[in-house]
Formats: structure tokens, C-alpha cells, sequence
């Protein structure tokens, strides 16, 4: 290649990279508030399901504590009838 055609190459290239930066400068902002703004809605949603959970959690909570205290009443039932078997039983065999 002659000299004067390298030179022609530099100055393309040259031309070439002071675009590339001014539409990098130019768009950089852009990219940035698209990505500061998709991670944002990201957040968001990621705080809603938190919530739901949270919802769905507290709802589960409450189901187990009626269970509990469905199971307590049966248990205090049963052993009431025990005991009233029991008592029954302690008659019979005390009279004669």
C-alpha cells in the first residue's frame, strides 16, 4: 500500500472511532435510565410478591392456629370422656 492510502485508512478510522464515541456518549444516558428503570420495575414486582407472601403466610398462620385449637378441643373431649368411663367404671366397681 502506498503512504497516502494508509493515511486515508488512519483518517477513516480515526473518523470512524470519533463517531462510535459520540453515539456512545449519546446513548449512554439512554441505556442507563432504561437500565436504572428495568431495575426498578424489577423491584416492584419482586415487593409485590413479597406482599402476597406475606398475605398467603398470615392466612396459612391463622389455618394452623384454628387446627390447633380444633385438635386442643378434641382432646380435651376425649380425655372428659375418659374420665367419665373411668368414673363410671370406679362406681361400678365400688357398689356391690
Amino acid at each position: 500500500m502506498s503512504e497516502k492510502n494508509m493515511h486515508l485508512e488512519d483518517a477513516m478510522d480515526n473518523k470512524v472511532a470519533k463517531v462510535a464515541v459520540r453515539i456512545f456518549v449519546f446513548l449512554a444516558p439512554f441505556a442507563i435510565a432504561f437500565g436504572a428503570f428495568y431495575i426498578s420495575s424489577q423491584l416492584g414486582e419482586i415487593k409485590q410478591l413479597q406482599v402476597k407472601q406475606a398475605e398467603k403466610l398470615q392466612q396459612v398462620t391463622g389455618d394452623v392456629q384454628v387446627l390447633n385449637a380444633k385438635l386442643d378441643n378434641g382432646v380435651i373431649w376425649r380425655i372428659t370422656e375418659l374420665e367419665r368411663r373411668l368414673n363410671s367404671v370406679e362406681q361400678a366397681t365400688k357398689t356391690p
